[in-house]
């Protein structure tokens, strides 16, 4: 007999492409679903303040996300071939509906509305039904440093690919900055905190730096980490390599040790059930992609039968 219930309450601590899967999956299987989003890849784009985590997991959740897990579905990018017309570097490519988006965000942030607010409103403008809510209202940036260099964190993911090693990360203002209304509360009274399959560092690590979040997960009675690692390896993105060159072992042992002390229970793919990791929390074995939006519903569906 299954355990399952769809009305208990489950935060997600999200990334974005990995994260935003999973939340998809979670939404269709709970009904009480709230999603906290890393906003540490946030940056002045163009004179505009993009927050791309947040997109793509409000985007995601509302059905209309590219073909890469990220931007809208089908968008045009009439204003970048524009830009580069007037030479100016137009590597990160904004589609034109996004960019309705960025805009809207822009004007709001500049009339004083909270980061957390304007997010809320574009949700509902897309009929999204979970609470979307960003870790802080306030600017954490995420800096990266290879060797003697420091970087903006988009400098380093899209201009420059994700190819440098990253021998330290910094969120700037993280140790100033307050969780964003609605963010301990909702992990407070939560059923099941799960991090999602996103990178460690770069994605989830923000998060919990702002003060407030990692005590409320630690208060947390079930937190479970879905890990991003499929044979040691992250089917996209850095993780694998970032993790490594901050020092963390191979494997699920390195995701198990990122979030030491604050995990109940480990989710690993299927195909690493066998790897040894040395942990307290409860391994299980599950079939962890979920690309596809039933496959997301199933794991989800199994994640919440987990005993």
């Amino acid at each position: 007999m299954s355990d399952y219930r769809n009305d208990l309450a489950v935060v997600v601590l999200s990334g974005g492409v990995g994260g935003a899967r999973l939340a998809r999956g979670l939404d269709a299987v709970c009904t009480d679903l709230t999603v906290v989003v890393n906003v540490g890849d946030d940056d002045v784009i163009y004179g505009l303040f993009v927050s791309p985590d947040l997109d793509t997991v409000v985007y995601t959740l509302a059905g209309i996300e590219g073909s890469h897990g990220w931007g809208l579905a089908d968008d045009s990018f009439d204003v970048m071939g524009h830009l580069g017309g007037f030479g100016l570097d137009n590597q990160f490519q904004i589609g034109d509906r996004d960019l309705a988006t960025n805009l809207f965000r822009t004007a709001r942030l500049r009339e004083g509305a909270a980061l957390s607010s304007i997010t809320a409103a574009v949700a509902s403008s897309m009929s999204v039904g979970p609470r979307v809510l960003p870790a802080t209202d306030h600017r954490v940036p995420t800096r990266v440093r290879s060797g003697t260099t420091w970087m903006p964190f988009q400098e380093y993911f899209v201009l420059r690919g994700g190819t440098d090693v990253v021998d330290e990360l910094r969120y700037e203002g993280a140790d100033q900055a307050e969780a964003a209304p609605g963010v301990v509360e909702a992990i407070d009274r939560a059923d099941i905190v799960v991090i999602a399959p996103s990178n460690p560092p770069l994605s989830v690590w923000p998060i919990l730096a702002i003060p407030g979040i990692r005590e409320a997960v630690q208060r947390s009675s079930r937190v479970m980490a879905v890990s991003p690692l499929f044979a040691g390896r992250a089917l996209k993105g850095p993780a694998d390599r970032v993790m490594a060159s901050l020092g963390l072992p191979a494997g699920n042992q390195g995701v198990a040790d990122a979030y030491q002390g604050l995990v109940t229970d480990l989710v690993v793919d299927v195909g690493d059930a066998d790897e040894p990791v040395e942990t307290e929390a409860a391994i299980h074995p599950l079939d962890t992609r979920i690309a596809d939006r039933m496959a997301a519903s199933r794991f989800a569906r199994a994640l919440l039968e987990l005993p």
